[in-house]
């Protein structure tokens, strides 16, 4: 079983790699969402304040970010959390591979 102390960097570890992602993908231009398995997305809208999505995060077991531009849905990231911290990606659409660069190589430091 893991201690207090390992629960709290492995939570760490998944809000910095949650983080890169978000701040990243807003610089690439896209407004952002969460859906963590309900009917409706957690925001009313897409929007592009990472504080916002991230505050959104971390309410569930997984969830999808969801990633938006010109009101369209462009792709998503299916993180699952409570594993070993930089595992948090499960998948992801593919056409996001380039912001997914800085997250992977920080997951990769870990692993």
């Amino acid at each position: 079983m893991m201690s207090q102390y390992e629960i709290r960097q492995r939570q760490a570890l998944e809000e910095k790699v949650a983080r890169q992602i978000v701040e990243d993908a807003i610089k690439a231009g896209y407004s952002l969402n969460v859906n963590n398995g309900g009917d409706t997305n957690e925001l009313p809208e897409p929007v592009i304040e990472a504080q916002t999505v991230l505050d959104a995060m971390f309410k569930t077991d997984e969830e999808h970010l969801l990633l938006y531009k010109d009101g369209a849905r462009k792709g998503w990231v299916f993180f699952v959390y409570g594993n070993d911290g930089w595992d948090i990606v499960n998948d992801y659409t593919t056409n996001l591979e380039p912001i997914m660069v800085r997250a992977n190589r920080t997951a990769d430091q870990y692993s």
